[in-house]
This record gives C-alpha cells, structure tokens and sequence, in this order.
C-alpha cells in the first residue's frame, strides 16, 4: 500500500513538471480609469463643500471631530478609500498601497491607512464604465 502511494506522489510529481500552467494574465499598470476620477472628485468635492472637511489631492484630509464621530465606519471606510483614489488619479498611476491620513481640526490622526487603487479594466468595460 506504501509503494503505491509512493508510485501515485512521483507520477503527479513527474506530470505537474511536464504540463505547467499557463501564466496568468499581468494586470494593466497605467492610469486610474477618467470615469472612476471623475465620479471620486465629483463625490469629494459635494462633501467638501457642505464644510467641516477639508482635502488635499495627496491622500490627506482634515474632518472636524463630531463630522468624523458620526460617519458610520462604512462611511469612514468610504471616505479613505475616495481619499486614495483621488491621490491616485491626480498621481496619474495605480497604486498596491497608497496611503491615506485623516486627522481632526487639532491634528490629531485619526485614520492612516493604505488602500490598493488598482483597477481590474476588464470588469471596468464591462460594467460600461
């Protein structure tokens, strides 16, 4: 029983190096789709201009305290990630770990994370974007 195991291992061993698997596909490196920047600025500039927030194109914005306290986490989460995709389309490239810092009126960080900006294209045409 043993040596037939043994026999089965080597034979899927032996196989597996005589067929390997196709690479997969590389993702597309470039720019942040127009219609996903577009879309992040519009957003980010309707919610700066109801006041208490205050952004930058750099992945950094200052939120009054009671505005940051009362988002939801979603929302806080929401916030960041247009955060990182407006600093990524201004930047003119896709990012693994762009990083976003969101501190109160007195500096206090209250958020540093990194968001990944990559965009899958394909899903992105066929989603008619």
């Amino acid at each position: 029983m043993r040596s037939s195991a043994a026999l089965a291992l080597l034979t899927a061993a032996a196989l597996a190096a005589c067929h390997k698997a196709p690479e997969p596909p590389k993702a597309l490196d470039g720019p942040i789709p127009a219609k996903i920047c577009s879309e992040t600025k519009k957003a980010l500039d309707t919610l700066a201009g109801q006041g208490g927030v205050d952004l930058t194109d750099k992945g950094e914005a200052t939120v009054e305290r009671g505005i940051w306290l009362a988002m939801p986490p979603e929302q806080r989460d929401s916030l960041a990630r247009a955060l990182a995709f407006r600093a990524g389309c201004t930047s003119g490239r896709q990012s693994q770990e762009q990083e976003v810092t969101i501190r109160s009126e007195d500096g206090m960080v209250m958020m540093h994370r990194f968001f990944s900006t990559r965009v899958d294209i394909q899903s992105v045409l066929e989603g008619g974007g």
